[in-house]
């Protein structure tokens, strides 16, 4: 048994549960997380975790259901730049954090209902506000991925009203985050892009390089003249603007790649989303809204919840 200190919540509860469901036997056990596994060598090696399973993530974690896919949702509700909410609405600056572990699920194709559920791993959110720990109901409406696959949307119902000093959501309000995706395939894309124009410029530096290189070479000794003589032959001027125009033009190619590539520091890990294949990479800081069209409260990030072991410190 591996000691466990400490309260385990619904959501963490559900997290135990569904890894027990699909590794095969991690259960919690009183005040100890029991890991077991078919592996008869192994059965009693409580010093063993679990064995992920092969996925496409860049982290081993345990198989998830093609039809499901869980994520640490991280909203970050408060005032931004440009937003049309009341004046008096978050002036201090007051930040309203919630964080909602959420499965991205699709229903059977025999379900009467064919829109893709959100289902929050609880039937509430908390926060801490000045007076303590505030709990409030919360549910999952639904989540959608553009045609392209580059937008993704879903949102939440707060049934009652949420409040941490000016910053507030009223009752029945719906928020609706939209973010911007990077499938496994289009990032491959971009950065085989990147990769080849990079090529091309230190090619295209290369040359100019030599021949700058012969330009400012030491002379040599010519026998016949008794004369200091240049080790090479002048460069044709119509090469050389050439080889300019080429390396000028492969710069500009290599900085509209890397702008077209997003910095991967501003992306989550990749995790699965059911339909894509490969998983996907959520953009942080995507956009929080009142409503569909409504005006911006805030912005939100996304983790995918895996097998992999996390640091503290990240």
């Amino acid at each position: 048994n591996i000691p466990f200190n400490g309260i385990v919540n619904d959501s963490a509860q559900s997290v135990i549960s569904e890894i027990s469901e699909r590794t095969g036997g991690a259960l919690l056990e009183g005040n100890s997380v029991v890991y077991s596994y078919s592996d008869d060598n192994n059965t009693n090696n409580n010093n063993n975790m679990p064995r992920p399973t092969e996925t496409t993530s860049d982290h081993p974690f345990y198989d998830v259901d093609a039809t499901s896919s869980p994520w640490r949702i991280a909203l970050d509700i408060g005032r931004e730049p440009l937003a049309r909410m009341p004046f008096e609405w978050a002036r201090t600056g007051c930040r309203m954090p919630l964080v909602i572990p959420t499965d991205f699920a699709i229903n059977d194709e025999k379900a009467s209902n064919k829109n893709n559920v959100l289902a929050p791993h609880s039937d509430t959110v908390s926060f801490t506000g000045p007076n303590g720990a505030v709990v409030r109901p919360i549910i999952g409406e639904g989540w959608e991925l553009s045609k392209d696959e580059r937008t993704l949307s879903f949102s939440y119902t707060v049934p009652e009203e949420l409040k941490r000093r000016d910053v507030y959501i009223e009752a029945g309000s719906t928020l609706v985050m939209t973010g911007r995706v990077y499938t496994k395939k289009e990032l491959d894309r971009l950065n085989a892009n990147y990769y080849q124009a990079r090529e091309e410029l230190w090619e295209a530096g290369g040359e100019l390089g030599d021949i700058y290189d012969r330009a400012s070479a030491s002379k040599k000794w010519d026998e016949a003249s008794g004369s200091w003589v240049k080790r090479y032959d002048n460069e044709n001027p119509f090469k050389v603007a050439q080889k300019k125009l080429s390396y000028w033009g492969a710069k500009a190619k290599q900085g509209r790649k890397m702008a077209e590539r997003p910095d991967l520091n501003e992306l989550s890990d990749r995790g699965n989303l059911p339909g894509v294949e490969g998983g996907v990479y959520i953009a942080k800081e995507g956009v929080v809204r009142v409503g569909k069209d409504g005006p911006v409260c805030g912005k939100w990030s996304a983790r995918p919840i895996t097998g992999a072991p996390a640091s503290y410190r990240s």
